[in-house]
């Protein structure tokens, strides 16, 4: 089931603040790149935003990686593999924007916030379990 804009406010909360903060980032990031699909769809703004949503994706998952290696989380390497899937993706994608080959679309971002969503309820929230034990 796709996540709307309505409920990613209070879905990504784990209960960790350093965490719960960086998602509110991340979530905040996705949602101007949404407005402003749904709006103007200036592509000069839009390039900004995935760029800025780029670099503080990749700052979180650092963050967060920092955060499991110092708890010796035992499921880190899968979790690490997920960013670095993701991180991929959104890269190429960014790649094929930039470089006119592709328009960024409301389903594209749908599957990326959707992505972010699901990882947040999935494995960040195993993280967060496993730190409170």
């Amino acid at each position: 089931m796709a996540t709307t804009p309505a409920d990613t406010t209070s879905a990504f909360r784990l209960g960790r603040d350093e965490l719960d903060l960086e998602h509110q980032g991340q979530i905040d990031l996705l949602l101007d790149i949404e407005r402003e699909l749904a709006g103007a769809g200036d592509k000069a703004r839009l390039a900004t935003l995935l760029d800025r949503l780029v670099e503080f994706t990749s700052l979180h998952f650092m963050s967060e990686q920092v955060l499991m290696r110092e708890r010796a989380y035992p499921g880190f390497a899968a979790h690490e593999a997920e960013h670095d899937q993701l991180m991929d993706q959104i890269r190429d994608f960014q790649k094929r924007v930039d470089s006119g080959e592709r328009a960024l679309e409301a389903t594209d971002l749908a599957a990326l916030r959707d992505w972010v969503m699901r990882h947040i309820r999935t494995q960040d929230a195993a993280f967060a379990q496993y730190c409170a034990e």
